[in-house]
């Protein structure tokens, strides 16, 4: 008799956490835990959340993509997400500062060497 008392009660917690209302927090961490388990573990950064007709719409940021996860409000569940590359636009010449770094040292080098080198020559 003891399973069934336990069996219940297990029945009744689980029903009695999906009569609870979702709220911006708990979607997130619906959809940042589906998206650990289907294999992004790491970088994960909650962008937007958003409620539109019973669905919420949750935006997430990988490392070079954006995950949009559509949950369902009432049921709690997960109806559809998608994974697509960032939209960023980028510049039009992209010079790192390691590049701007090796050229003012190539260029001092260069001044130096000449600058020595017209000295002895008597300019």
């Amino acid at each position: 008799m003891s399973k069934a008392v336990q069996r219940r009660t297990s029945v009744i917690t689980s029903a009695a956490s999906q009569n609870r209302p979702l709220n911006a927090e708990t979607v997130t961490a619906i959809a940042t835990g589906f998206l650990k388990r289907i294999g992004n573990k790491s970088g994960l950064k909650p962008k937007r959340v958003s409620l539109e007709e019973g669905i919420y719409m949750v935006e997430v940021e990988l490392k070079k993509m954006i995950a949009i996860v559509r949950v369902d409000a009432e049921t709690h569940e997960i109806k559809e997400y998608e994974i697509q590359p960032k939209g960023e636009e980028t510049p039009f010449v992209s010079i790192s500062p390691k590049i701007i770094v090796l050229m003012f040292g190539i260029s001092a080098a260069v001044y130096i060497g000449l600058h020595f080198a017209l000295k002895m020559l008597g300019f």
